[in-house]
């Protein structure tokens, strides 16, 4: 299934755009904001698609945009396509939000075999957050979302010393609870939403150390990628210049490489489907 990786590449290309496509027309039916992020944004200017070696797509939304997208798109009636965080399944480990395609499979880790969430092809979604004000307040957001972060994976960082220590005591408590603490966790994370501050994308920890101009999500353009438009935050260069430097610059031939490793790659059945098969 592995073998033909150009043949799955441009297979997960298509079926990851045609996810795109589905969300970019929820979000201007609905006046939402979103904008292509990461890499899908250094696809877009730098190669007007896909990074060549690259194997995902990301999007990023304010945190507003991106709550109302999830209470709205459960009455869209979109069987064929799955929108998923922590708040929908319970099982799932990442604290921002996916839109699978149905009948598809996408199985990346063992420990997902066991996981309730759906499998299957996904665009990210990550929501943007306000940063604290001030540095007290800001210490506490970050460790807010460090333990968010925690319980949502639900799984140390690998981290050494003292912090290593506190994780493992901290995932010592009953499962059962985690939900409640990742939700505890969220709202310090969000509760300065209503400042003009910078955004924040807290995904990682690295990322909750990131900071992005304050009306990053106030002008929009459309850019080229793979021969449709989508959105993009105007301030791209600058965004993307605080993430990554020069992102024009190529990487080096050994980073040139998909960055998630995927078990099985199925493009017509969900993974319970290919267990009964």
């Amino acid at each position: 299934m592995m073998e033909n990786m150009d043949l799955i590449q441009k297979r997960l290309w298509d079926t990851e755009q045609e996810i795109l496509d589905v969300i970019h027309k929820v979000c201007e039916e609905h006046n939402l904001r979103y904008s292509l992020a990461w890499g899908t944004l250094i696809g877009a200017i730098r190669h007007q698609g896909f990074i060549p070696w690259d194997d995902d797509v990301d999007i990023m939304m304010p945190r507003e945009d991106y709550d109302k997208l999830m209470e709205l798109w459960p009455t869209l009636g979109l069987s064929d396509y799955i929108l998923e965080d922590y708040h929908t399944d319970n099982g799932y480990v990442n604290n921002f939000a996916k839109v699978r395609k149905n009948h598809t499979t996408f199985l990346q880790y063992e420990v997902e075999r066991e996981r309730g969430h759906h499998k299957g092809v996904f665009v990210d979604i990550f929501p943007g957050d306000r940063r604290a004000p001030g540095k007290i307040s800001g210490i506490i957001q970050y460790i807010a979302g460090a333990v968010n972060l925690l319980y949502s994976r639900g799984y140390t960082s690998g981290s050494k010393g003292y912090i290593g220590i506190v994780e493992k005591i901290l995932l010592k408590t009953d499962r059962k609870n985690y939900f409640k603490r990742k939700l505890k966790a969220e709202k310090w994370v969000t509760r300065w939403n209503g400042c003009d501050t910078e955004y924040m994308f807290p995904c990682t920890i690295q990322c909750c150390r990131q900071y992005y101009p304050s009306d990053l999500f106030e002008d929009f353009i459309n850019v080229p990628f793979n021969g449709k438009q989508y959105k993009s935050i105007q301030k791209y260069d600058e965004y993307l210049r605080i993430s990554y430097g020069n992102y024009m610059e190529f990487p080096p031939m050994e980073e040139r490489v998909w960055k998630h490793h995927p078990i099985i790659v199925d493009f017509e059945h969900n993974y319970e489907e290919l267990l009964e098969k």
